[in-house]
């Protein structure tokens, strides 16, 4: 990172004495080097998000009310390109703690300050999530972009980011290269800052081992009918990862998808003890969905199936290849490792409509169902979902979201379900809820 932060001066110093040299000097305000692509074709706005997340449970601990509200202010930086190639990217964000409950979860909004849940522990925070070099070489038709530092990467190969107040990102470096409608992805990174987190953290196995990096590579097909993605990945020396995403569309209101995630254990996964594996060797998921759009209303249907073996207690996918990052998962049974337990069958239904326009309501039903220990164990969950995104008009930049719902589940230890002296698993209810309010300021 000094090697980055020392390259972005000397570029800062090289852009202003070119800019000067081809052009009388003048004031910033008025010419002279700000008129630059590199300053002149920038773009600063200003995001503001408030969260609130509630989750009443008892699967693992005594019935806990998990409570958590922040608002998040992010200035995010956009440079223009010196000599059409270069340019660098920040963004900054900080984050207010509104409310918590005690000896809460943090539900991923808030800084949990200390070890565990105690009573105490949630707090705001700054950070600046992003800080890059980027570069561009070539056209729209075929060309490659790259980024050197901390970057968010959204379905990047293997990698992803989750927004809660802030984002998952990642120290290294990326590449796309693009080729009309092929788009071939590659990164490199080392470490990570988690979504509730200003620190810099390290890549861990489930038992704490250092993972010294992750690697992607992926290959992606897009067209207004088909979408086909490939994608790799190893966290070193530890898991392996491969990514099948597709979604084709035979006709206009009609759109089939596909998604198979696939894990394999290495090395460090082998030595590690049973307890701390969410698999033997291998676990995958294999999931399908069907979507028929009109113009004021939809429906989803999706339909997931889970192998993950496991001799000692209940198996389960994985999302994430270590901790401190994000795996990519977009299948309709994206919920925890809720829906993706060993021989796991999932059902998943989401339908919207659009009472007026820019407001849309929606009801999801998820249900699976699984067998352990001479029980067939049956989750699900109901939640009401409303979306408020005017397209146009004084509020077209707020989007207001709100989803509540009722689930129910059973209790568990390290997500093995908890028996009673019958033999028979034990059903845990639970509420959940949450409302997220967004709007954007374009300040350059």
């Amino acid at each position: 990172m000094r090697k980055i932060t020392k390259y972005a001066g000397t570029l800062f110093m090289l852009s202003v004495g070119c800019a000067s040299a081809a052009q009388p000097p003048g004031p910033f305000i008025e010419g002279g080097w700000a008129d630059a692509p590199l300053f002149s074709q920038s773009h600063l706005t200003l995001n503001a998000r408030n969260y609130w997340k509630y989750l009443k449970e008892d699967e693992s601990q005594p019935k806990e009310v998990h409570n958590a509200w922040g608002q998040a202010i992010t200035l995010d930086y956009r440079s223009g390109y010196l000599f059409d190639t270069i340019g660098f990217d920040a963004s900054y964000t900080g984050v207010i703690k509104l409310a918590a409950s005690d000896y809460f979860s943090t539900r991923a909004l808030l800084y949990n300050d200390g070890a565990g849940f105690e009573k105490g522990n949630a707090k705001g925070y700054n950070k600046l999530g992003q800080r890059y070099l980027k570069l561009k070489l070539g056209d729209e038709s075929l060309g490659l972009n790259a980024k050197a530092g901390w970057q968010v990467l959204k379905n990047y190969g293997v990698l992803t980011a989750s927004h809660r107040l802030t984002q998952n990102s990642y120290a290294g470096y990326s590449a796309r290269l693009h080729a009309d409608n092929l788009f071939v992805d590659a990164a490199w990174v080392t470490s990570g800052i988690n979504r509730d987190s200003p620190n810099k953290t390290a890549f861990l196995t489930a038992d704490k081992q250092r993972i010294s990096s992750i690697s992607t590579l992926g290959a992606t097909w897009k067209d207004p009918a088909l979408l086909l993605s490939l994608n790799y990945g190893e966290a070193e020396s530890y898991l392996t990862r491969q990514v099948i995403e597709m979604a084709w569309r035979p006709e206009k209101k009609l759109t089939l998808g596909s998604q198979i995630y696939g894990t394999q254990a290495l090395g460090k996964y082998d030595s590690m003890s049973a307890s701390r594996k969410a698999f033997d060797d291998s676990a995958w998921h294999y999931a399908a969905d069907v979507k028929w759009q009109e113009p004021d209303w939809s429906i989803k249907f999706g339909l997931g199936w889970t192998d993950a073996q496991k001799n000692s207690g209940l198996g389960y996918y994985d999302r994430h290849i270590a901790k401190n990052m994000r795996g990519r998962f977009n299948a309709m049974t994206s919920a925890g490792v809720d829906y993706m337990r060993d021989g796991e069958l999932a059902l998943t239904t989401l339908g919207e409509y659009q009472f007026v326009k820019g407001i849309t309501t929606g009801l999801q039903l998820n249900y699976g169902q699984f067998n352990f220990s001479n029980n067939t164990i049956r989750t699900g969950e109901v939640s009401l979902i409303n979306h408020w995104a005017p397209a146009e008009g004084r509020f077209k930049n707020l989007s207001v979201f709100s989803m509540f719902g009722y689930g129910w589940s059973y209790k568990q230890d390290n997500k093995t379900p908890r028996l009673n002296s019958e033999g028979h698993y034990q059903r845990s209810p639970n509420l959940s809820g949450e409302i997220i309010i967004d709007y954007k300021f374009n300040l350059l």
